[in-house]
């Protein structure tokens, strides 16, 4: 299929702010199609704006960073939509870019598609949590513990590129915070019980751009994907590190990694919570987590 209409959805505050010169950039990989952009004020206008796009166009395509892009895709589901998806990666850490399409520049693939595009199905997961949360999809992931107050941290370090922020504010929360009680099942059966650094649960591989958390998962395998850190001390924080920065992270003791269709959390204490980059503001005692197969439509080049 080759896109005539493509409709972005853009947030002009992801990121450095550059949105209008990305969006010039992704029209101009279009030169034969007419390309159209909602500009969004807030995530309260995502969801009219990308079903106003899916309704009319053969493309669309957010310009923003994760969090961005989970709205957008969440409102795809919902409106049941088959109108494929790219995104256009204007956020600090852009980590579902990655994990669609690697490391190559996003308009070099913007221009393959311009020649046609290949719609491939993306697995989503879906989340019912107690107290309940407003926001029930994720591409990439949900997360508890440590990520949660890196983001904080990342936030606070907004004048550095964003996997340098994210490096850092990790480190400074892995050395920092105390650890979070939580239990872990996934299709049945246990994976933890007791003190957890981080517990994260998701489809993406990467996380913060740099990290490989999920280092097996792949878009479309349908599959969630399950790990928790469990308290290493300083040095095994720091060899934690360095493993999740070349997808090794499986091989520490203090990991445990489980696939499957359906994972519990549970922690009495209740857990800080981030999904996708997005914090969850209020700590959940319970989330229920599945994944969706084939949820969504994916736009690669085709060939």
């Amino acid at each position: 299929m080759t896109p005539d209409r493509v409709g972005a959805v853009v947030n002009p505050h992801a990121g450095s702010g550059n949105a209008a010169e990305l969006f010039a950039d992704l029209a101009a990989c279009f030169p034969d199609a007419e390309v159209d952009a909602r500009i969004t004020t807030g995530p309260d206008d995502v969801p009219v704006a990308a079903s106003e796009q899916a309704d009319w166009a053969d493309l669309v395509v957010p310009i923003g960073g994760d969090g961005t892009l989970r709205e957008v895709a969440a409102t795809l589901v919902d409106i049941e939509s088959e109108t494929p998806l790219f995104v256009v990666p204007a956020g600090r850490g852009n980590s579902t870019y990655r994990h669609l399409y690697g490391d190559e520049d996003w308009r070099a693939v913007a221009r393959q598609l311009a020649g046609g595009i290949d719609p491939q199905p993306l697995e989503v997961g879906r989340v019912e949590a107690d107290p309940e949360i407003e926001s029930t999809y994720f591409l990439l992931g949900f997360t508890a513990g440590l990520f949660r107050s890196a983001l904080d941290n990342a936030e606070r370090l907004r004048a550095l590129p964003g996997p340098l922020a994210y490096v850092l504010a990790t480190a400074g929360a892995a050395l920092v915070d105390d650890p979070v009680e939580a239990s872990v099942d996934v299709d049945g059966e246990r994976l933890h019980d007791g003190p957890a650094r981080l517990v994260a649960i998701g489809g993406g591989r990467y996380r913060g751009s740099d990290f490989a958390l999920l280092p097996d998962s792949r878009p479309g395998d349908g599959t969630l994907h399950a790990l928790v850190v469990e308290p290493a001390g300083v040095r095994g924080s720091l060899r934690l590190g360095m493993l999740a920065r070349t997808g090794r992270l499986r091989e520490h003791p203090a990991v445990s990694y489980a696939t499957g269709e359906r994972a519990t959390v549970r922690s009495a204490a209740g857990l800080p919570v981030e999904m996708d980059g997005t914090p969850i503001p209020t700590p959940l005692s319970r989330a229920a987590i599945s994944v969706v197969p084939a949820a969504l439509s994916v736009a690669y080049p085709s060939g």
